[in-house]
């Protein structure tokens, strides 16, 4: 017959925790491939300690010894699930809307993870600037994302100083909220990091009687001024449709499915000259020369590439008056001109941002 001790380090692996320090208590049903199993809550700890004290020891648990500390083993889960994976990685990143987000509801379970999160726990800090993406990767324990930060031209620590959040969905496909926040704040880290090298740079060199140049402006593809005019990109317009669900990698994936399967020979679809600028995108008809459709940069809110088919791209827009937001499919003649869509209306949102610093910004109305 199966004894409890095997039945229980089933259950563990099987990703339903169990807990190797202080415990008292465990659940008295379980089900292992359809079969429910009862267990005395009197017996069970002095089976579990010998039985599987070898097992979850393995590899890295400060995440779930801390969530047992508090009592909360039952969230591991969904912070797992939504990037909160290493616990050097959650202090002065994660907040009260992200729990609510990923579904942890219950104040209290909230208030008393807050609390632990500001006494317990200690912020992430860079000691340096790392030399290689691969090398600051792995110092915030992201290595799996190397080959996507190399495929979309981010290879290097200067230009992944340069990263704006819009691109971590666009470009990157990054969906976990967790990894996301953690990259940024990484980013943040490093740039003062870089900031304090490049002061100590420009201090040195001024007392050698040396002219110091000015940091190097962020490399995007256009110049401000080209952007205050606005730039042009050939494409063909799928359509739009209506959210009904968050913004999203996926939503904007499922509506540029959906487009395409609509318009099965694109050649048929309409062309169109796609501007985009610091007061936001106008589709402007090809024939006419005349803009048919313009949504302002406040009004967009996600821009991504469509990773089934590299040519297509989409945004979202917030309609006001209706109060809905549309996702605008498109597809560019090549892959690197869908690159650079993405890539120039990630870099609008800056200019409109400097604009409103100098207070040159752009009003409400439409481009």
């Amino acid at each position: 017959s199966l004894t409890v001790t095997i039945i229980i380090k089933q259950w563990y692996q099987r990703r339903v925790r169990v807990l190797n320090v202080g415990v008292s208590v465990i659940m008295s049903r379980f089900k292992i491939d359809g079969v429910v199993f009862k267990v005395s809550q009197q017996t069970v700890p002095t089976l579990i300690t010998p039985a599987i004290s070898e097992f979850v020891t393995q590899g890295d648990k400060s995440l779930e010894e801390w969530l047992v500390k508090l009592e909360l083993p039952e969230i591991q889960t969904m912070l797992e699930m939504n990037g909160w994976d290493h616990i050097e990685f959650i202090r002065g990143v994660i907040g009260k809307e992200d729990l609510t987000t990923m579904g942890i509801t219950n104040e209290r379970v909230k208030r008393k993870f807050l609390q632990s999160v500001d006494e317990d726990l200690v912020n992430f800090q860079h000691g340096s600037v790392p030399g290689t993406v691969e090398e600051w990767l792995a110092s915030i324990h992201l290595n799996k994302y190397l080959n996507t930060f190399i495929s979309s031209r981010m290879g290097s620590v200067s230009r992944v100083l340069e990263i704006w959040e819009i691109e971590l969905t666009s470009i990157l496909h990054i969906e976990p909220i967790g990894h996301r926040k953690r990259i940024m704040r990484s980013i943040r880290d490093l740039r003062t990091l870089q900031s304090s090298y490049d002061a100590a740079e420009k201090k040195r060199r001024q007392s050698k009687s040396t002219k110091s140049k000015d940091p190097p402006e962020p490399k995007w593809l256009h110049t401000k001024e080209d952007m205050m005019r606005g730039v042009d990109y050939p494409v063909r317009y799928f359509g739009s449709a209506k959210l009904t669900g968050p913004e999203s990698t996926k939503q904007s994936a499922l509506v540029c499915e959906q487009q395409q399967a609509k318009i099965k020979n694109s050649q048929k679809t309409p062309e169109f000259r796609l501007r985009i600028s610091a007061s936001g995108v106008q589709l402007i008809d090809k024939q006419t020369q005349r803009p048919t459709c313009s949504y302002h940069i406040e009004d967009i809110s996600f821009v991504s590439r469509d990773k089934g088919n590299l040519l297509v791209f989409s945004f979202i827009s917030t309609d006001r008056k209706l109060n809905i937001k549309m996702c605008h499919v498109f597809k560019a003649h090549t892959r690197n001109q869908a690159y650079e869509a993405c890539a120039t209306i990630a870099q609008s949102f800056e200019v409109a941002f400097q604009l409103k610093k100098e207070g040159n910004g752009v009003n409400g109305s439409n481009p």
